[in-house]
Protein backbone atom coordinates (compact mmCIF):
# COMPACT_ATOMS: atom_id res chain seq x y z
CA UNK A 1 0.00 0.00 0.00
CA UNK A 2 1.62 3.29 -0.91
CA UNK A 3 1.77 5.69 2.14
CA UNK A 4 -0.33 8.53 0.56
CA UNK A 5 -3.49 5.71 0.69
CA UNK A 6 -5.45 7.00 3.64
CA UNK A 7 -6.58 3.76 5.49
CA UNK A 8 -8.27 4.18 8.61
CA UNK A 9 -9.01 0.77 10.96
CA UNK A 10 -11.62 -0.47 13.54
CA UNK A 11 -9.93 -2.74 16.11
CA UNK A 12 -11.92 -5.23 18.04
CA UNK A 13 -11.25 -7.59 20.58
CA UNK A 14 -11.75 -10.25 17.76
CA UNK A 15 -11.09 -8.82 14.33
CA UNK A 16 -8.94 -6.16 12.84
CA UNK A 17 -11.29 -4.63 10.00
CA UNK A 18 -9.90 -2.25 7.60
CA UNK A 19 -12.21 0.15 6.24
CA UNK A 20 -10.83 1.86 2.53
CA UNK A 21 -11.38 6.34 2.39
CA UNK A 22 -12.14 7.18 -0.71
CA UNK A 23 -12.08 10.71 -2.31
CA UNK A 24 -14.87 13.00 -2.85
CA UNK A 25 -15.49 15.75 -4.99
CA UNK A 26 -14.71 18.12 -2.26
CA UNK A 27 -11.97 16.92 -1.69
CA UNK A 28 -12.64 15.13 1.64
CA UNK A 29 -12.92 11.74 2.46
CA UNK A 30 -15.63 9.32 2.69
CA UNK A 31 -14.97 6.26 5.15
CA UNK A 32 -16.74 2.81 3.80
CA UNK A 33 -17.29 -0.65 4.77
CA UNK A 34 -18.07 -2.88 2.29
CA UNK A 35 -20.47 -6.52 3.61
CA UNK A 36 -21.05 -8.91 0.68
CA UNK A 37 -22.69 -12.04 -0.15
CA UNK A 38 -23.08 -13.93 -3.41
CA UNK A 39 -27.29 -14.85 -4.54
CA UNK A 40 -27.85 -18.38 -5.88
CA UNK A 41 -28.32 -16.77 -9.28
CA UNK A 42 -24.55 -15.32 -9.89
CA UNK A 43 -25.64 -11.97 -8.19
CA UNK A 44 -24.08 -10.27 -5.12
CA UNK A 45 -25.95 -8.89 -1.79
CA UNK A 46 -24.48 -6.14 -0.61
CA UNK A 47 -24.72 -3.50 2.42
CA UNK A 48 -22.53 -0.38 2.39
CA UNK A 49 -21.79 1.41 5.83
CA UNK A 50 -20.79 5.06 5.37
CA UNK A 51 -20.15 7.93 6.70
CA UNK A 52 -17.17 9.72 9.09
CA UNK A 53 -19.59 11.19 11.73
CA UNK A 54 -22.69 10.39 12.92
CA UNK A 55 -25.37 9.30 11.22
CA UNK A 56 -23.74 6.82 9.39
CA UNK A 57 -26.09 6.04 6.16
CA UNK A 58 -26.31 2.42 5.03
CA UNK A 59 -27.38 1.06 1.60
CA UNK A 60 -28.58 -2.28 1.49
CA UNK A 61 -28.74 -3.61 -2.56
CA UNK A 62 -27.65 -6.06 -4.88
CA UNK A 63 -25.39 -6.27 -7.27
CA UNK A 64 -25.92 -8.10 -11.07
CA UNK A 65 -22.95 -7.10 -13.54
CA UNK A 66 -23.79 -5.79 -16.01
CA UNK A 67 -26.80 -4.38 -14.79
CA UNK A 68 -27.04 -1.44 -12.44
CA UNK A 69 -27.05 -1.79 -8.75
CA UNK A 70 -30.13 -1.88 -7.10
CA UNK A 71 -30.13 0.24 -3.85
CA UNK A 72 -33.08 -1.73 -1.70
CA UNK A 73 -32.84 0.36 1.15
CA UNK A 74 -31.22 3.10 2.40
CA UNK A 75 -31.22 4.29 5.99
CA UNK A 76 -29.41 6.03 8.71
CA UNK A 77 -27.88 4.76 12.15
CA UNK A 78 -25.79 5.49 15.02
CA UNK A 79 -22.58 4.38 15.36
CA UNK A 80 -23.61 1.88 17.73
CA UNK A 81 -26.73 0.88 15.68
CA UNK A 82 -24.74 0.60 13.25
CA UNK A 83 -22.22 -1.75 14.85
CA UNK A 84 -24.90 -3.79 15.93
CA UNK A 85 -26.45 -4.51 12.38
CA UNK A 86 -22.74 -5.42 10.82
CA UNK A 87 -22.14 -7.70 13.57
CA UNK A 88 -25.92 -9.63 13.05
CA UNK A 89 -24.82 -9.41 9.24
CA UNK A 90 -21.63 -10.92 9.80
CA UNK A 91 -22.53 -13.83 12.17
CA UNK A 92 -26.15 -14.55 11.50
CA UNK A 93 -26.89 -14.05 7.53
CA UNK A 94 -23.72 -14.40 5.95
CA UNK A 95 -21.85 -11.69 4.95
CA UNK A 96 -18.30 -11.05 4.36
CA UNK A 97 -16.22 -8.43 4.25
CA UNK A 98 -15.36 -7.35 0.67
CA UNK A 99 -14.17 -4.68 -1.82
CA UNK A 100 -16.47 -2.22 -3.35
CA UNK A 101 -18.62 -3.63 -5.54
CA UNK A 102 -18.53 0.16 -7.86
Amino acid sequence: MKAEDAELAIVEPRLRVSLARIDSPSGGGVETLWLLRRSADGGTDYVCFRGEDEPVEVLEGYHFPPQMPLIKRRTWLNRSEAQTCRCRLEGSEGFHHGPPLF
